[in-house]
Parts: structure tokens; sequence; C-alpha cells
């Protein structure tokens, strides 16, 4: 389990790289709008890529779902596929946000609403945020501390240092290191670096993987699972409950409701060249996550298989071992599949997965440590300030602002005991403000009608089911059920659900964004008529951008006449942009169309174990697996070219000191 120096030189290698990216970057940064935003000058590979990475937490979340639920999640995920599609392809929300040219989300609100509702929004979407990101330096660090077989605490003299705080404390800098220096362009490059080095390296990992375990030993321990909670067969799992199909329903919805609401990655939301380029990097991110996503399944999979065949007793020992020393179960369950790779991934695979572990870790924290602390400032203290700072004091706030949000997760991480599964903590959190935001933003965008007083309502109700509900779920146990009970002692719902509050996160987040959205179309409608100009908000006709627009005529106001048109092929799709669109197009379709097919097919004849287990390996190996190593070197090829093209850009383009997020009036 202990680390070679062969792994630690690799660590410290690419470390050593990043900063090294980071510092050349650094000095292309000019100005607010390249701090916020690159100055918006992104490439579609390079969005693509950077804006996708994950870190250590988003790993984790998938292995902890996958492994106690197993590949019944990866079937109904599957449900939402043609929304996701239509989505990404057609650039919905993204294509005219970047037309309003707004650098923050709360900017567009003040353009669209007031700017009492863009520092009202900007302050609770921050509040959401910052919580949300809270436990990331948590899971990171706890990864970082057990699967390099780091000591709990260790002596400097006479004191017992515990390890957890310096891990924590070490990583945040780089982060903060890298989100401070040179901002967007910082970030979104080293983001790429790190993304490609995921890329490639879960591209080794999976071979590995695949050559020392064979599937047969992999399907075998997925039949070891009790009745009603099948790890194969998404049919036989009436007994489970936190990932069940209504989770993924769920997420459909959100799915269409929030898009493009989360800021954690704010930056690159705003960052794409021209809205059309938005929009293809939208497309080729269907392409993006195949082998990556190939191997976070399969990592999770094997490791149950190992931990629960007699066959790997042996290998499985000292795992379990080190598992039954983790005190917290909620901790043991986070650490099963880090544990697990720790004790079989050879020397050299196992400094390659350390690295992405805390250099991928760095980019997911640097992008949301900016996002927050950006949207801070220019969200909440310059609406309030009401003019404009200059350059250099307007920098040196968002920097203040970005080193908060690393203290306040710092010191969150250190004091919150996560009790729940992270998937459920960020659907709580993120609901404080998607619950409300995602109705704000659509009607905002696309009906003209919806009014300031319609989005005061929705934001705050959903704001309040959403924080209410959260109190409720943590204080149930302990305070709510014994207090309801001690009025209402017969009162047979609470006493049928007093030891757990009967709706989890996924379910609170559903029910607040159904009240928000009525409330948002029921008060525009009956409360006072107004009619909106959205050609000038999206710089459309004689508002119009000349560099944001592809083609002389703005593609919004093309008859629409055929179905390809009408999903958001326009006239500034060239004839590869047209064969991407429809290769995406068709491919997520014909899998949805597998979905669709074997789910009515199940209702009536029943599909065997051993059926299901042909079907995950056809799809897992002979898709995933090759597709995704031929969409990596294509991805990661544009990717490099779109690197020199932005530092060219960058050196190229003039500076504007008034493009700092401040909303002009006319």
């Amino acid at each position: 389990m202990k680390m070679h120096w062969i792994d630690w030189s690799i660590v410290v290698f690419l470390l050593g790289s990043l900063l090294i990216i980071t510092l050349y970057a650094k000095k292309y940064m000019r100005s607010v709008a390249d701090f916020l935003a690159a100055n918006r000058l992104a490439g579609r590979y390079m969005l693509t890529v950077a804006s996708g990475i994950g870190g250590a937490i988003s790993i984790i979340a998938v292995w902890e779902m996958v492994y106690n639920s197993g590949l019944p999640t990866q079937w109904w995920g599957m449900i939402g596929m043609p929304i996701g599609l239509i989505l990404g392809i057609s650039g919905f929300i993204i294509y005219r946000f970047r037309q309003t040219r707004a650098l923050t989300l709360a900017q567009f609100f003040e353009m669209r609403y007031s700017r009492q509702f863009r520092y009202f929004s900007g302050f609770i979407c921050w509040v959401s945020g910052v919580f949300n990101y809270g436990i990331f330096p948590l899971i990171t660090g706890r990864v970082i501390v057990y699967f390099f077989g780091l000591p709990e605490h260790f002596h400097l003299g006479a004191l017992e240092v515990p390890t957890l705080p310096l891990i924590m404390a070490g990583y945040l800098s780089i982060a903060l290191f890298t989100a401070c220096s040179g901002g967007q362009i910082s970030i979104m490059i080293t983001d790429f670096y790190q993304g490609i080095l995921m890329m490639l390296i879960f591209l080794i990992l999976m071979c590995f993987l695949m050559f020392k375990f064979e599937w047969n030993d992999i399907i075998a321990g997925l039949l070891i699972a009790p009745e009603g909670k099948s790890m194969l067969n998404p049919f036989k799992t009436g007994e489970v409950h936190d990932f069940s199909i209504w989770f993924f329903l769920i997420g459909v919805f959100s799915m269409i409701y929030n898009a493009r609401s989360w800021q954690g990655n704010s930056g690159f939301n705003a960052a794409a060249k021209t809205p059309h380029e938005a929009q293809m990097a939208g497309i080729i991110g269907a392409w993006r996550g195949l082998a990556t996503g190939l191997c976070m399944l399969l990592i999770p999979l094997v490791a149950y298989a190992v931990l629960h065949l007699p066959k790997f007793s042996e290998m499985a020992a000292p795992i379990h071992a080190q598992i039954a020393a983790i005190v917290d179960p909620q901790i043991q369950k986070q650490m099963i599949v880090p544990l697990f790779l720790a004790n079989v991934l050879p020397v050299g695979i196992m400094g390659l997965f350390a690295a992405v572990i805390i250099t991928c870790s760095i980019g997911c924290d640097n992008s949301y440590l900016h996002s927050w602390g950006t949207i801070f400032v220019q969200d909440v203290l310059m609406p309030i300030r009401n003019k404009p700072l200059d350059p250099k004091r307007h920098l040196l706030w968002l920097r203040v602002s970005i080193f908060g949000v690393a203290l306040f997760g710092f010191v969150f991480s250190m004091l919150f005991p996560l009790k729940d599964f992270i998937f459920m903590f960020f659907a709580l959190t993120g609901a404080i403000y998607l619950g409300g935001a995602g109705v704000v933003i659509i009607g905002g965008l696309y009906w003209k009608r919806g009014t300031t007083e319609a989005a005061w309502t929705a934001l705050i109700l959903g704001t309040v089911m959403a924080f209410g509900g959260m109190l409720i779920q943590s204080y149930w146990t302990t305070m709510m059920a014994p207090m309801l009970l001690k009025f209402w002692p017969d009162w047979q719902w609470v006493i049928a659900h007093k030891a757990n509050f009967p709706l989890n996160g996924q379910e609170i987040y559903f029910y607040a964004m159904l009240a928000a959205s009525l409330s948002y179309v029921l008060v525009s409608l009956l409360g006072p008529k107004r009619v909106f100009d959205m050609d000038k908000m999206l710089h459309c006709g004689k508002y119009a951008v000349k560099d944001d627009v592809v083609e002389a005529e703005d593609p919004l106001k093309v008859k629409r006449k055929t179905f390809g048109e009408l999903i958001g092929v326009s006239r500034e799709f060239s004839k590869f942009e047209r064969f991407l669109f429809w290769a995406t197009f068709w491919w997520t379709m014909a899998w949805w169309g597998i979905f669709v097919v074997g789910t009515v097919v199940n209702i009536f004849f029943k599909i065997s174990d051993t059926a299901w287990s042909w079907f995950w390996w056809f799809k897992l190996w002979w898709f995933s697996l090759i597709l995704g190593t031929v969409c990596t070197a294509w991805i990661f090829c544009g990717g490099v070219r779109d690197a020199f093209r932005l530092f060219r850009d960058l050196k190229a383009e003039r500076v504007d000191n008034t493009d700092d997020g401040t909303v002009k009036k006319n």
C-alpha cells in the first residue's frame, strides 16, 4: 500500500509541470475580463475538456453510488439521454446567455430583472455554492491520506499533529495559487492539462484492470447482491431507495430546469469565443467522457467482486482490515474503492493515479474557488457599491474573495461531519439556489412576459423550501420527530418515519423546483403585464455585436423549416460540424432506443441475469473502450490547437478596462 519512490517522482513531476504552466499563463492576464472569463476567447475543445474536469470528490461520489447500487444506475441513467442530447446540441441556455455578453449569471439577472434582484440572487447563489463546496477539501484530503498510505497523525517533537488538515491546506494552497495568479486564463489552461492527464491515465488504468481481472469474475461478484438489490439487473432493484429510478427521473427534470444554472464553473460559461463555440463545446462534450466514464464505472465493480468473492479472499484480507480500522461508517463507505486501488495497483500506475487524484482535485477546486469568489464580488459587493472599481483594486477584491472561499472550505471541512451520500449532500446544498434559479433563467432568456416580481417569488420560494428541507432532514431524528410526537403522540406517519426523514435530498430538491416553477408562471400571468425587449438584451438585429456573429444573418432569426434547424443546426454550422451534430444525435438516440426497447421487453418477458451480463459486456468493452480511445486522441489534438490559439488571441486582444461586469444603463 505504500507509495514507491517512482510513484512519488511521477506525482512531483506532474505537479511541478502544473505550476510551470500556471506561471506561464499568468503573464497573459491583463484585465478584469481576462481574470473573469479569459476575455471570451476560448475555443470549443478547450472548453470541452477544461470545464468537464472532476475532482476527487466527483470520483468518490460516483464510486460510492456504483459500489452500493451497481450497473442498474447506468441503465436508469439512460432515461434522460434524449434530454441531455437536445440540451447539448441545441445550445439551450448557453447560446442565449453568451449572447447577453454577461460575465456572470447574476449580471444577466440585472439586465433582465433589476439591480436589487442581482445582488439578492448573487448572495443566494454564493451561499449555496460555498456550502456545497464546503466538503470538497474534506473528501479530497481523506482520499489522499488513505490512498497514499499516510498516517492519520505524526509527531512533531512532543506534539501529535493530525495529517488531514495539513494535506487539505497543502492542496488548497496550490488550487488558490492557480485561481488567483491568472484567473480564468490559468484555470482554463491548467484544467485542460489536468483533464487530458485524466483521460490518458484512466485509459492506462482501464487496460490494467481488464488484463488483471476477468469479466466473468466481475459478474459473479455482482450476482452476490441480496434479493431486491441487484447489482446487475435494473428490474430487480425494488428494495433500493436512494439511487432508484426516481433519483434519475428527478435528475432528468433537473437537467432541463437547471441547464447551466449551477455556477461552479461560471468562468467557463462566459469564456467561449462566440455563442457558436459554446454550442459546439456542448456537442463535443458528448464524446469526451466515453473512456473515462467506463473506467470510473469499472473500478468500483472490480472492487465489489474482489471484496465479496471467496476466490479473491487472500487479496481482499488486507483491504478488509484497513476498512475495518476506520471508525466512522460513512468514511468507510467513501474509502472502500480508494483502499482497493491502493492495494492492487502496481508501481508506476499507482503514481499515475495518485497524480490524477491530486491534479484533478486542484483543477476542480480552482474552478469552484474562482466561481464563488468572483460571484461574491461581482454580484453582491459591486451592485451594492454601485460604482466601478479601478482594475487593480477590482482584481485585489476578487483574489481576497477567492481566498475567503478557500478558508471557509477548510474550516467547514474540519467541523462538518458528513453522514449521507455525497450526491445527496450535493442535491440538498445545491437546491438552496437551484430550487428557484432554473425557472428564473429560462423565463428570463426565453419568455418576454416573465416579470421581476415572478423572479423574486420563485427564487425565494425555492430557497425556503430547499433550505427548510435540509434543516428538517438534519434534525429530524434528534429534534423534529420527538417534538412532533410530544404534541401528537399518536401521529402514525411520524411514528412510522421517526428513525429517518422519508424524503431524501433529491426528493426535497424536486418539490422546491416544482413550487418555484408554478409560482413564476402564475405571478407573471396574474401580475402586472410587461413585455421585455429581448433583442436588446440578446444583441440581435440592430443591437448585434459584430465579433459575436459567425454569419451575417442572426441564426435566431432564420425561419425554422427542417428538424435539424428546429433542434439547433443553424447557418453557422460547417459541413464537419453538421456531421458531428448528426453523429452525436443518432448515437445518443440509438442507445436511448435500446433503453426503451429493453424496458418494454422486460415488462412482458423477464430478461435473465445472463442476458444482462452479455449486454453490459458488449456496451462497455466494444463501444466505450474502442470509441473512447479514438475520441480521446481527437479531443486532445483539438485542445492543444485551442490552447495555442488562446495565447495568440490574448496577446493580440486590446485591453478594455470598462468590461468588468458592470451593467451600463443607456
